[in-house]
């Protein structure tokens, strides 16, 4: 529901109601001024100019109540939701409320413009900058910002604010693809904040938790991409969610061990991707039941207290003895397994006879691959 719906609504109201403020319209215009909300393009339009009296005239819309405003408003895509808030002291005090701050190219109407990386840095600045400058922190739910352009563009002193206006206590969902030079700060994560999120991605930034973090009581989603994060510092996070039901990592490079505590009782799906490296794996979350692993070579894994893993996917692609490691090792690392897929690149043994057995194995898919063609794989 964008404007259309909201011009459907007006429609509704009252002819006599109608006529008249088409009259008092009129008569703004005879003075030289009129403030107009149209359609056009999916987008808001607003008149310019100033009144007898030097007051900048505003759209009050029809007479409704406050809720109903706020439902229309959170309807609207983000642009047309800021832009309104310019023009309608009801969109004004409902997008002080916002709940979702989708803080986009597409989203903010930069996607089909051509920039140098200096322009794209200075107009999505100034974009952010005007859409956040009328919210009042309180109310969101979602945030997601994504910063895709050179980040030696972006004065970080201008991320620290963003980030301070948006992450708020209630918030619920936090996606930031962030600056490779920045250190997401922990502090925001503190107080009511680590009560109420359950969705944390952070992307391409520096993270740094310590045992001063808060507990993150309802995190249930933690996802990690190119982030700067060591070992103890991982385990310190992971150790305040004691929600956690899905832990991914990819290409976070500074972690060698990956330690999950017991205390994890609810995690059931973890993947490790790309974390290049990465040495050994240790799990003793007792309830976990999806694994899922690419790398180039097989790491050292313990999963002997997370005997409930169930479904387990590995991708080794410079592992050249990979199937015959998975057959005689696996077995008794995840002895309940029932669902088991393996990648293979240049398999060069032939499979050898092991006493041990997935006994429980109910799907299996197995897939080769050769990078030289004038190698064929064993009979």
């Amino acid at each position: 529901m964008g404007l259309l719906a909201l011009t459907r609504l007006m429609a509704t109201q009252p002819p006599r109601r109608r006529r008249r403020r088409r009259n008092d319209a009129q008569a703004q215009a005879r003075n030289g001024v009129i403030t107009s909300m149209a359609k056009r393009k999916g987008t808001l339009l607003q008149g310019g100019g100033s009144s007898q009296g030097g007051k900048r005239l505003r759209y009050s819309g029809p007479d409704l109540p406050e809720d109903i405003w706020r439902h229309i408003h959170f309807l609207m895509p983000l642009r047309d939701a800021a832009r309104a808030a310019c023009i309608s002291q009801a969109f004004l005090r409902s997008w002080r409320h916002h709940p979702n701050l989708i803080l986009r190219k597409k989203t903010m109407g930069l996607e089909h413009k051509a920039y140098r990386r200096v322009g794209m840095a200075r107009d999505f600045t100034s974009t952010v900058h005007s859409i956040l400058k009328n919210h009042s922190g309180i109310g969101v739910k979602r945030l997601k910002l994504d910063i895709i352009y050179d980040h030696r563009n972006l004065n970080i002193c201008y991320l620290n604010n963003w980030l301070q206006i948006a992450i708020t206590p209630g918030i619920e969902e936090i996606t930031l693809l962030l600056p490779s030079k920045y250190t997401f700060p922990c502090s925001l994560l503190s107080g009511g904040i680590g009560r109420s999120l359950q969705y944390l991605k952070l992307v391409r930034c520096a993270f740094r938790p310590t045992a001063s973090l808060g507990f993150l009581s309802s995190l249930t989603k933690l996802h990690l991409c190119e982030v700067r994060i060591k070992d103890d510092e991982l385990t310190c996070l992971i150790s305040k969610s004691l929600a956690l039901k899905q832990l991914e990592l990819l290409n976070c490079r500074q972690i060698i061990c990956l330690k999950i505590p017991c205390l994890l009782e609810q995690l059931s799906c973890l993947n490790v991707s790309l974390c290049e490296n990465l040495q050994m794996i240790e799990s003793k979350a007792p309830n976990l039941s999806t694994f899922s692993y690419i790398s180039n070579l097989v790491v050292e894994l313990s999963l002997k207290q997370s005997s409930q893993v169930k479904t387990l996917d590995i991708d080794c692609y410079d592992e050249s003895n990979f199937l015959c490691h998975v057959i005689t090792k696996f077995p008794n690392i995840v002895p309940n397994l029932e669902t088991l897929t393996l990648h293979s690149i240049d398999e060069r043994i032939n499979t050898p006879m092991v006493a041990s057995k997935f006994l429980h194995v109910k799907h299996l898919e197995i897939y080769f691959e050769s990078l030289d063609p004038d190698k064929a794989f064993p009979p």
